[in-house]
């Protein structure tokens, strides 16, 4: 089968499981009323849930070396499915809280088998490309990401059943479109290493790129997170009118670009010197925060463009290094396991910056997403 192709696929399948992660959050109203649920908290519960079950399931799927043991595109498969099986069902009828708790959090939980493993699979087929190819992988993650703030931004009246039932049926597909992937895995390991992940942490080169992927975590999610807050705040203090989900849709939407271009640079230039490239960019964005109220319309919308492309650039080159520096034959675990450190990290990030907003003003708050980058280029500045 065509590289090209192959490529093409991965991303397909990768973009329609990350619609089961953010499909819920564009349509929370109308699921609350539906289960006569009345909580305040709800997007935040329901998101929790699918970032805590994401943690437990990277754990567990790194713990029992899944995605080395059996090949990568079934399980891969498999794992979509069941997610999507997950996502669909908070359509019936009368759920209480925790039993949609429980079903975000399964959603998230399978997810552990799409994303670091389409990374896995990715590296299977551009050994010599590793990072280019993760940079259009990454890149299709950002536009889910990105995908319900472009939806909200429409104020469509959406059945919501319709939304999460299509959600569900893309992420069948992307499953069905992964079982003609034949990733003939060569590792072929049929037991359990419980001996592999003290191995991985005890390897220094591994740990630093580690460290290097947990402070870009810290800095991506929580901005993403507070983006809204941020336009929200700026757009009252300048009492101008703009659409504020299309903003937020535009600046997250052009972290892909970010990922594509810092994939093809690195093929030539190396990982480690094009991430601390955007990790440089994204830390003069974070130490210009506390001023950007004082810049002009255009040139704050400039500004918060140049930090979405250089937020996330790193991503797609963090990972390749994390698979360079993995033990052989394990490369999935790897990734899977310093994703699922990853995502733990933006938990404690977004609720420290929470925790912090009642103490100082919105675009001066943003300063504490410096230690990501901070962090980051430490561990990498070797």
């Amino acid at each position: 089968m065509n590289k090209t192709l192959i490529l093409l696929l991965i991303v397909l399948s990768q973009f329609f499981g990350t619609s089961l992660w953010f499909s819920s959050n564009a349509v929370l109203d109308a699921i609350a009323n539906a289960h006569k649920l009345n909580s305040p908290n709800l997007l935040a519960s329901l998101t929790i849930a699918t970032q805590i079950g994401f943690i437990l399931g990277s754990l567990v799927y790194a713990i029992f070396n899944l995605a080395d043991r059996y090949k990568a595109n079934i399980v891969f498969s498999v794992s979509i499915l069941l997610a999507a099986f997950s996502n669909a069902a908070i359509t019936l009828s009368d759920l209480s809280f925790e039993t949609l708790f429980l079903f975000r959090f399964l959603t998230g939980f399978f997810l552990a088998g799409v994303y670091p493993v389409g990374m896995k699979i990715a590296a299977h087929f551009f050994p010599k490309k590793v990072s280019k190819a993760l940079g259009v992988l990454v890149g299709a993650l950002v536009l889910g990401t990105a995908f319900p703030h472009f939806v909200a931004s429409f104020k469509l009246n959406l059945p919501w059943g319709s939304v999460i039932l299509t959600s569900s049926s893309l992420a069948v597909l992307g499953g069905i479109l992964m079982f003609f992937i034949k990733t003939p895995a060569k590792e072929n390991l049929q037991k359990i290493d419980f001996t592999i992940l003290p191995k991985l942490f005890s390897q220094k080169d591994f740990i630093k790129v580690s460290v290097g992927y947990f402070g870009h975590m810290w800095e991506l999610y929580t901005f993403w997170t507070f983006l809204p807050l941020l336009i929200t705040s700026y757009k009252h203090q300048k009492e101008i009118n703009f659409n504020i989900s299309l903003l937020t849709f535009i600046i997250i939407s052009s972290g892909a670009v970010g990922c594509v271009l810092a994939g093809k640079l690195a093929t030539s230039k190396g990982n480690s010197k094009i991430a601390k490239w955007a990790l440089y960019s994204s830390l003069f964005c974070c130490l210009l925060s506390p001023f950007s109220f004082y810049l002009q319309p255009w040139m704050f919308f400039t500004y918060l463009l140049i930090w979405g492309i250089t937020v996330v650039a790193d991503s797609p080159l963090l990972s390749s290094l994390v698979n360079k520096h993995s033990l052989k034959n394990y490369n999935g675990t790897a990734l899977t396991l310093s994703t699922s450190i990853g995502f733990f990290v933006t938990i404690v990030s977004i609720y420290f910056f929470n925790y912090l907003l009642q103490f100082t003003t919105v675009p001066s708050i943003f300063l504490v997403l410096a230690i990501g980058p901070l962090v980051s280029i430490f561990a990498l500045k070797k």
